[in-house]
């Protein structure tokens, strides 16, 4: 007879793809697989999120214990009520009381995050920065953000905090995705590199964009806006460290360096210029997935009787 493994589920559900984590009671990782976003929820979410993870725990011959799922979106603090999907082709049919019929689905508990709060995560525990204090700032198709505080993601009173990409400090002749005019995600954010790019032919990809752009006039206000945001959030929390990354930090030639040296600037002296640690974040595909099931192990492995 096949031996059965105990897992959680870690889902970290993006515009474009969702990648899936199975991870034992043990701590090993059994299992990542990434698809695309539409093809999965074609049937709607419930049905396509059901199915692939039955399919999984049927290949692994597993139990399901738990999943924890991510979202780039506003998650409540009950860790079961979505509130906002800027950046998701889902309806309100799809949200409304999808922890409740995922459950149903997978019988198993089922908790919501904030992508962002479950990448940190993730950064948190390859760097070995759990008893830290950690801010994440992850540039990528917003300006993501999160706080790690007394051994956890830092969510605030109505779980939504963390929201650096939507203070008012962009373009107020811009609409955010989000519904306000200038949030800092109209000129800091993959989003507004992207129309930047596109506003007039170039010879060259989107992706090499730093490598024949770095000294572009939107470019190097780019870097400006992302250092002023993230050394304001440096200088309200004191943190011991910060972990830079996201999709477009990840491109090539991205001036790391600096926006370190930028960011350094705005900072108070002598602390916490002098002690803040700046840390590069993990760029595997899985992060978010594998912090979700980090996650899930924490909340529900310890009520599982084996």
């Amino acid at each position: 007879m096949r031996e059965r493994h105990n897992v959680v589920a870690g889902v970290d559900m993006g515009a474009t793809h969702i990648r899936f984590c199975l991870q034992s009671i043990s701590g090993n990782v059994l299992h990542c697989e990434k698809r695309r976003t539409a093809e999965v929820i074609a049937d709607g979410v419930v049905a396509g999120i059901g199915a692939l993870l039955t399919q999984q725990l049927y290949q692994f011959h597993a139990q399901c214990h738990g999943l924890v799922m991510g979202f780039p979106a506003l998650v409540g603090k009950d860790k079961r009520t979505i509130i906002s999907t800027p950046n998701l082709p889902l309806t309100a049919s799809d949200v409304n009381g999808l922890a409740g019929k995922l459950e149903a689905a997978l019988g198993c508990p089922v908790e919501f995050s904030r992508d962002v709060n479950l990448q940190l995560s993730w950064d948190v525990q390859v760097n070995g920065l759990q008893d830290r204090e950690v801010l994440g700032a992850y540039l990528g198709t917003g300006m993501g953000f999160a706080i790690w505080l007394n051994g956890a993601p830092w969510t605030g009173a109505h779980g939504v905090a963390g929201e650096l990409g939507h203070i008012p400090q962009g373009d107020r002749l811009l609409r955010c995705g989000c519904g306000n005019a200038g949030c800092l995600e109209t000129v800091c954010s993959g989003l507004a590199l992207t129309r930047w790019y596109e506003q007039q032919p170039r010879d060259y990809d989107i992706g090499d964009l730093f490598i024949h752009a770095s000294d572009a006039p939107f470019t190097q206000a780019l870097l400006e806006h992302a250092a002023r945001a993230i050394a304001t959030t440096i200088n309200l929390f004191d943190p011991d460290a910060v972990m830079l990354g996201g999709g477009v930090m990840d491109m090539a030639a991205f001036p790391r360096d600096a926006l370190i040296a930028a960011t350094r600037a705005h900072l108070r002296r002598p602390l916490p210029h002098d002690a803040v640690r700046f840390i590069a974040a993990s760029s595997s595909a899985f992060n978010g997935a594998q912090g979700a099931a980090a996650l899930a192990l924490k909340r529900f492995a310890p009520t599982v009787t084996l």
